[in-house]
């Protein structure tokens, strides 16, 4: 794949997804009686935006040169899954928080990734990255097996909201782990070999 479109969508996901799952949070938990429905029109809105760009972008930078780049078939089958959330918007919004819970799963595994990467080169924070990830994962289970109704849906939002909150900082040490480590592998390049 493009190395520039891995990077643009990697900082997409890292940075846009977290603030996403905490306004979307907030709104579910602090408005009452909020139309679910709209929601799911919002989400394949948002798809099919996403979608559009990425087409967009895939021939603005002349990507079908390039046979790693997937961001048309990306692009498309974000179009497709946008529209066809708009199409069962009603089914979508009965089942919201089952979606809610496979994205907070989803960025749950991300971190448990950034434990491992963090790990890799040596970094003592992989340790928090885990434990914090391993609790979101198991938050997941628990929305998924032992709680019903409204508890559940309120659960759901509050653990939206704090994975959130974790995954914006996840990325945030991350970035700032791997730049101290690049610059101190720069650093040690440039030292002088003693003889």
């Amino acid at each position: 794949m493009n190395k520039k479109f891995t990077k643009d969508l990697s900082a997409v996901f890292t940075f846009l997804f977290p603030i996403v799952y905490i306004v979307l949070g907030l709104l579910l938990l602090i408005v009452d009686e909020i139309n679910t429905k709209v929601f799911a029109y919002l989400l394949g809105m948002i798809s099919m935006v996403f979608g559009a760009a990425l087409i967009i972008q895939y021939f603005l930078r002349r990507q079908y040169l390039d046979i790693h780049a997937y961001g048309f078939s990306l692009g498309a089958f974000a179009v497709l899954i946008g529209f066809c959330i708009m199409v069962e918007a009603d089914a979508v919004a009965d089942s919201l928080t089952i979606l809610l819970n496979l994205c907070i799963m989803l960025t749950s595994l991300v971190k448990v990734q950034n434990s491992i990467q963090l790990r890799c080169i040596q970094s003592v924070m992989w340790i928090p990255m885990l434990v914090v990830s391993c609790l979101f994962l198991l938050c997941t289970v628990l929305i998924a097996t032992a709680f019903e109704g409204e508890v559940r849906d309120i659960f759901t939002y509050v653990v939206l909201i704090c994975d959130g909150i974790a995954s914006f900082a996840a990325a945030i040490v991350l970035r700032v782990v791997f730049r101290i480590k690049a610059a101190e592998g720069a650093s040690n390049a440039m030292e002088p070999v003693n003889e």
